[in-house]
């Protein structure tokens, strides 16, 4: 898009500070123009990433173990595979934000958009465009892979180098990858990684999809998917390793008074179990959950949390047939990064005091022999036993407010039980 020739001695045009023979001249031509457009396109994509490695390597360097940490934090492991690298770059290049919501791809085609050739203009163009995604595959037309968008529904045909020896049966494969349609059509950029879809893994993925597209009903599907490429990813390795995600869901219901009625239906309901009372509270578990579910009845809000998206569902259900189109309000999940609001830490403190008393009142302590306190309870003079530890905890941490409130919770608790 150049309108006059650079001399190759000139300061690069891109900003670098280096001879324009040193720098952006490598990229002049560098794709034959008579090749397979596969091949055309693989070359371009590559020679740009070279260029925004080049260019943004002191900034990315900087912080790149802070994103990385940010890219993985929904994985079951810190460490991302070596051979999955370029993942981690396309998101740091075209999907990480500044501030002022511009991507490393964006700025660098808005400072030297004019002195690329029309070819790398346009591709970098469709890579600012692109999104990592899950593709469920249908079949092979010709050199061509026919993919269905396992979360937009949308199916695409993707250039391939040669045809792919694959058996199609009813469990296609899914593939995680970024797809990038250029006027002659689309490829991927970067790895693809492949998944069985034997035993309900592209589901999995699927509804924590729905279940993240919940949280942020104003957001179109694919805004999203741009915007949480890293959660997509995060499910994508849990779904290969079968683990289970703990979302750790916190949704409130305020209303103006709690009705004696309410709490008739809860007792009387046989979808929640009556555990205990504490303080204005009143606890209920989620009978037959899966994981970690419970409600608790305030008289001013009625509060649940859930560990595992079956039971956060489900919850969702047997509420909405107790209070039909109630407006609830979700506080906490590990797919929102931003704090509770104000209004609601208060009412978030007093779920993790419930939280973290049922983990202590089930975990073994090698103060009470390798027993639960649960168990200790059990045994004669047990629970004074348990008031002493929590004495003792209290005195070693005299001070800390935190520490006291949550302790003085658990005091309440043992003395119920």
């Amino acid at each position: 898009m150049r309108d006059s020739k650079i001399g190759r001695n000139a300061p690069c045009p891109c900003g670098s500070g280096k001879k324009y023979k040193n720098c952006c001249l490598a990229l002049e031509g560098v794709v034959d123009r008579n090749a397979k457009p596969f091949e055309k396109y693989s070359e371009l994509i590559a020679t740009l990433k070279v260029k925004l490695d080049q260019h943004y390597n002191s900034q990315i360097r900087k912080m790149r173990k802070t994103l990385q940490e940010r890219f993985m934090r929904l994985c079951t492991t810190p460490h991302l595979p070596q051979e999955q690298e370029s993942i981690l770059s396309d998101w740091l290049w075209f999907d990480m934000t500044d501030t002022e919501g511009i991507t490393f791809g964006m700025e660098y085609i808005r400072i030297n958009g004019e002195f690329m050739d029309e070819p790398l203009h346009e591709c970098l163009q469709a890579l600012n465009s692109s999104y990592l995604s899950l593709y469920e595959v249908i079949g092979m037309e010709g050199d061509f892979l026919r993919v269905k968008d396992y979360i937009t529904t949308q199916e695409a045909l993707i250039m391939l180098k040669e045809p792919l020896d694959l058996e199609f049966t009813e469990s296609r494969p899914l593939l995680l990858g970024r797809l990038v349609t250029l006027p002659l059509g689309a490829v991927f950029s970067g790895m693809v990684l492949m998944l069985k879809n034997d035993d309900g893994q592209g589901e999995f993925i699927r509804k924590h999809m729905g279940y993240l597209q919940s949280l942020r009903p104003d957001q179109e599907i694919m805004a999203m998917l741009k915007d949480h490429g890293e959660i997509l990813y995060g499910l994508f390795e849990h779904a290969s390793h079968k683990a289970l995600m703990r979302l750790n869901d916190i949704r409130v219901l305020r209303f103006e008074e709690n009705t004696p009625s309410l709490i008739l239906q809860l007792d009387d309901s046989e979808a929640f179990n009556l555990v205990h009372e504490c303080g204005d509270m009143r606890w209920y578990d989620l009978r037959d959950s899966t994981g970690n579910a419970r409600i608790a009845l305030h008289s001013q809000y009625l509060v649940a949390y859930a560990d595992l998206l079956d039971d956060i569902l489900r919850l969702e259900r047997c509420l909405d047939e107790i209070i039909p189109s109630g407006s609830w309000k979700v506080v906490n999940s590990l797919f929102l990064v931003q704090p509770p609001a104000p209004e609601f830490e208060n009412i978030w403190y007093d779920v993790i005091k419930d939280q973290e008393t049922e983990r202590w009142l089930h975990t073994v302590h090698r103060e009470l022999d390798d027993k639960t306190p649960e168990d200790i309870l059990q045994e004669e003079k047990g629970r004074d036993r348990i008031l002493a530890m929590l004495d003792s905890f209290a005195a070693k941490t005299a001070g800390n407010e935190y520490s006291e409130d949550l302790i003085n919770y658990m005091r309440q608790r043992v003395e119920q039980l």
